[in-house]
């Protein structure tokens, strides 16, 4: 394996709740800040990027599923390979494993890992339920 190196980051506000917010635009400004912080226009960056690591908890806080799909194309980085990593509380980790994994492998050379979280887009108790789902709900919560 050959050694890896986070070269850059972005970080969109944080804040309780941005209800007019969606997912894909979340992650846009991260991802704006992480290429300002190298310096780089879109176009030149998608040139030099193979790929990227979707993270995200749960498909039911947007109410949509595939997002880490329409998150790659409102980036641009299609037809770029992609996937999603999950693992419950993990999840975060594991994007930035997997990304590790595919460059430390030579699978690619620029790997762009993102995540995101909108669970302030549902009442509570509906959050509650999403994350209990996470569980073996024939065992630890029936449904």
């Amino acid at each position: 394996m050959r050694p890896v190196y986070m070269v850059s980051g972005g970080v969109s506000k944080f804040a309780k709740a941005r209800p007019n917010v969606t997912f894909q635009p979340m992650v846009k400004e991260a991802y704006d800040y992480a290429l300002t912080d190298l310096g780089l226009e879109h176009p030149r960056f998608v040139e030099l990027v193979d790929g990227s690591v979707a993270s995200y908890f749960s498909d039911h806080f947007q109410r949509q599923l595939m997002s880490g799909i329409m998150v790659q194309d409102y980036l641009g980085l299609c037809p770029k390979p992609s996937h999603r990593v999950e693992g419950g509380g993990a999840t975060g980790g594991l994007c930035f494993q997997e990304a590790w994994k595919s460059v430390a492998s030579g699978l690619m050379d620029v790997c762009v890992a993102y995540g995101f979280e909108t669970m302030s887009h549902v009442n509570t108790w509906k959050g509650n339920e999403f994350i209990a789902l996470a569980s073996d709900v024939s065992f630890d919560y029936p449904v």
